[in-house]
């Protein structure tokens, strides 16, 4: 079988090679799937307004209500019951991925959110506030398998020239749901004492439209070709997302895939834990995801408008500091899909994650100013860096859910995503369950110390660790993985970001760089096709 490519005109501007069917997908995965992040952050503006509503609950059930202590130790529990779903969704990625597909597996997954959504329009109504936990814990299913699902159909149903983009959109739709649920969280909106049951419901519309949508959408052509073993099916799929010219171009890249892999076992996780060739780049993505959770995200989005108020402003202002924050994520997220090309994955992240510390380190001054000087500007200082923090975490927040799928080939992608996706749920749990009760036990000031101290750790480790993936192959990353944790391992961590540029790499570069200008030559090979 031959796969050369042959040379031809010049390619059709994107706008042009995409069919209009993969642009429908495309909105109905980030819109039913993605923005289901949104149910993490609705809590955020109408905390206060629902600790009443339990706290009465309570007292109308057994005559005496909650201690502070024990309402935020429930309250806790609400926010984090996401997060222990999302550890369960997390666990069955890989399951679902592999026996329903991508795409089948996103529609059972829309069913579930819909099905949490119902859950949480019924808590106030019955009374209920366990209604409300479970409805939470079910949704927190739904996020961790959209942590998964979402970025890897995307990047599968998109070519190699543009997956980098399209792996970003997911991040894009997360930061746009978590501004939109402290908008709609609001009491002018849907946030007041009668409505907020819609406001914790409102994305089950956009999952009910995912449901009814994505059945006319195709499968992941790579999950057609490497796992049903249907070539004629991934062709097919192939055409129905892209132009003629191009959907043959992208099928002889998953065919030649398909061929190297096809002789291998399905990946398993006791393989993925001991194979030495696996355990290093593992480690990197495992980092990766470690390194992003101890920026504190997970605190801010849940507790910032609390941040506010400790900040000396009055609710109602806290609430809308809360929102023009969400707003200032959404805006600088927006950015990542060029940034992400242009500059590449690894420096943008280390910018990312070292501009996250340095904000972190002044919220920490200026609170401790705050509490035990009472100087009176000391609040805008909190304020500028809480601002300053969401800009510059928004732009590299979608690195780390796209570079496990860089750092491993189609075998042992979803196991991977797998391990990946469940880790960054359970520190998110551990983060939204502890924050609260340790910021009431240390003080705030206090409370931003382990993530300063993780992050500067974690980040120090991915220096020397990561590698840069963009426009790599798999197996050309994981060697260079395995030079830089071989330097490491040998106490010469210098080496590990001095390497020279291979022979390999060179190559590579140079046919990147003519990728969009092709030649006259017969039989000129896409750059692609060094992939796996």
């Amino acid at each position: 079988v031959s796969l050369s490519v042959q040379a031809g005109p010049a390619p059709l501007p994107l706008t042009m090679v995409y069919t209009l069917r993969y642009y429908i997908t495309v909105v109905t995965v980030v819109l039913g799937g993605s923005a289901q992040f949104y149910s993490y952050g609705v809590v955020n503006p109408a905390q206060r307004l629902i600790m009443d509503w339990i706290n009465q609950t309570y007292i109308e059930r057994n005559g005496a209500g909650m201690s502070v202590t024990e309402l935020n130790l429930f309250w806790s529990f609400v926010v984090s019951s996401i997060a222990i779903g999302a550890i369960v969704g997390a666990l069955l990625t890989r399951v679902i991925s592999e026996r329903c597909g991508r795409r089948n597996g996103l529609i059972l997954n829309g069913a579930v959110n819909v099905v949490g959504a119902v859950l949480e329009l019924l808590a106030k109504p019955t009374r209920s506030p366990e209604l409300l936990l479970f409805g939470r814990f079910i949704l927190g299913v739904n996020m961790g398998l959209t942590s998964g699902l979402c970025p890897m159909y995307l990047m599968e149903i998109t070519p190699s020239s543009s997956r980098g983009v399209a792996g970003t959109l997911h991040q894009v739709a997360v930061a746009f749901s978590d501004w939109f649920s402290l908008l709609i969280g609001l009491p002018e909106v849907l946030g007041s004492a009668v409505l907020w049951p819609f406001a914790f419901a409102f994305p089950g519309l956009f999952a009910l439209l995912l449901v009814l949508l994505l059945p006319f959408s195709p499968e992941s052509p790579k999950y057609l070709m490497s796992t049903r073993k249907d070539r004629m099916a991934a062709l097919s799929a192939c055409r129905s997302l892209v132009g003629h010219d191009a959907a043959q171009h992208m099928y002889e890249e998953l065919l030649k895939e398909h061929i190297l892999e096809q002789d291998e076992n399905p990946a398993t996780f006791r393989e993925l834990f001991t194979s030495p060739q696996l355990r290093v780049p593992l480690a990197a993505a495992g980092i990766v995801m470690l390194a992003q959770q101890f920026t504190g995200c997970t605190a801010v989005f849940a507790y910032s408008t609390d941040m506010f108020v400790n900040a000396k402003l009055d609710e109602t202002t806290a609430r809308f500091a809360t929102l023009a924050i969400g707003i200032a994520y959404f805006v600088f997220t927006c950015s990542a899909p060029l940034l992400i090309e242009k500059v590449g994955r690894r420096p943008l992240l280390l910018f990312q994650l070292s501009a996250c510390f340095v904000a972190l380190l002044v919220l920490t001054i200026f609170t401790g100013l705050q509490t035990y000087s009472k100087v009176s500007w000391a609040s805008y200082g909190t304020i500028g860096a809480l601002v300053f923090y969401m800009c510059v975490y928004g732009v590299g927040s979608p690195i780390p859910w796209m570079i496990t799928g860089e750092l491993f080939n189609q075998r042992f992608r979803s196991t991977a995503v797998t391990v990946t996706v469940f880790i960054a749920w359970f520190l998110a749990f551990l983060t939204s369950t502890a924050y609260l009760p340790f910021s009431q036990l240390v003080g705030v000031s206090f409370s931003y110390l382990p993530f300063l101290g993780g992050l500067l750790v974690s980040t120090i480790v991915m220096f020397f660790l990561l590698p840069e993936t963009r426009h790599r192959a798999p197996s050309e990353i994981l060697e260079e993985v395995r030079e830089r944790s071989s330097s490491l391992a040998m106490g010469r961590p210098w080496e590990a970001v001095t390497r020279p540029t291979s022979r390999q790499e060179m190559q590579r570069l140079m046919e990147h760089s003519d990728e969009h200008s092709y030649s006259s030559m017969d039989n000129v090979s896409s750059p692609a096709e060094e992939r796996y």
